[in-house]
């Protein structure tokens, strides 16, 4: 029987495909699969994907014309045999025994839908910084409550969760757009009867200068707050909280900030998810007692006082190319 399933989309990464395999490889997890879905590679990767299957009975490829990220993670979840269902990345990597770790950790209790366990973003950068956990469980109307007051938006990766496979029955990555995770882990939650946080293993979040969403076009960064702005809206109509409301109403407008940073940005959509944005804000109050940082107090008073659209027009002066 196949426990796991390992997807790793691969499009052109030659120069780190062997490091994220062999990471995958030395899990020693019983009865595990790895899919290498070859997304129309112009590089050596088809053939260093060939060659990792003929040396490995557990790793499978299928090569499929380039169709982006989303494309190739649910060609692999049509393929998958696994019980359980993890995603990686080409450019990645996974510290020693954290597939076995979590697996087994997430086996522990029976309706176990999500296990989400430590990742180093920007691993190797002097940048980089660390979401890590505390063993915590969330059952049922819990589960999606305490993932909205943990701020669970922050690190909305697909990649560092182990799924149970019947979650993706009706659920797939939005095709044709970045920030796809932002779409779909939100609707993992949902739909979950159990989601423990781990402090086992790590992923290796590598910083890559050529991933697209380091590209700041309108086109790439508009899906992460159109996602984010709807996970507003959902939050706001089930009353968690204005302390909630207002955190991520704070995200909100740095994404709009930055859209209006863009050189292609699109000024009518600006003017319109203003107005959005306006129309959701929590009462003022909480704002003073908030945990945000005191220059990020300063722009959302400044948002309550002069409005939305006005303090994206002023912050948003400086593009991004």
């Amino acid at each position: 029987m196949t426990s796991l399933s390992v997807i790793i989309p691969v499009f052109n990464s030659q120069s780190t495909l062997q490091r994220c395999v062999d990471s995958v490889l030395s899990q020693n997890v019983s009865g595990m699969e790895v899919i290498l879905v070859d997304d129309g590679s112009t590089d050596d990767s088809p053939a260093m994907c060939d060659a990792i299957a003929a040396r490995n009975d557990s790793v499978h490829v299928i090569h499929r014309p380039n169709g982006g990220l989303s494309a190739a993670r649910n060609t692999g979840i049509d393929a998958a045999k696994g019980e359980w269902i993890t995603f990686i990345d080409s450019d990645d990597a996974l510290t020693p025994d954290t597939l076995n770790g979590n697996l087994e950790y997430a086996l522990q209790l029976p309706d176990t839908d999500v296990v989400e366990y430590p990742v180093t973003v920007r691993y190797g950068a002097p940048d980089s910084f660390n979401f890590d956990f505390k063993p915590v469980d969330t059952t049922g109307a819990q589960v999606f409550e305490y993932w909205v007051q943990s701020k669970g938006y922050n690190h909305c990766f697909a990649c560092n969760k182990i799924f149970r496979a019947t979650l993706f029955d009706s659920i797939r990555f939005p095709l044709g757009e970045s920030f796809e995770d932002a779409a779909v882990c939100p609707a993992i939650i949902r739909a979950s009867r159990t989601v423990r946080y781990s402090d086992i293993g790590r992923y290796l979040y590598y910083k890559s200068e050529g991933s697209i969403t380091r590209k700041y076009r309108f086109s790439n960064q508009e899906p992460l707050f159109r996602h984010n702005i709807a996970l507003l809206e959902q939050i706001t109509a089930q009353d968690f909280g204005a302390q909630c409301r207002l955190d991520l109403w704070s995200v909100c407008l740095n994404l709009l900030t930055d859209l209006r940073r863009c050189r292609d940005t699109r000024s009518d959509y600006i003017r319109s998810q203003a107005a959005r944005l306006q129309s959701l804000k929590p009462h003022p109050a909480y704002i003073l007692h908030s945990a945000l940082p005191f220059r990020q107090k300063i722009k959302v008073t400044a948002a309550y006082c002069l409005g939305t659209r006005t303090v994206c027009n002023i912050l948003g002066i400086r593009k991004f190319s």
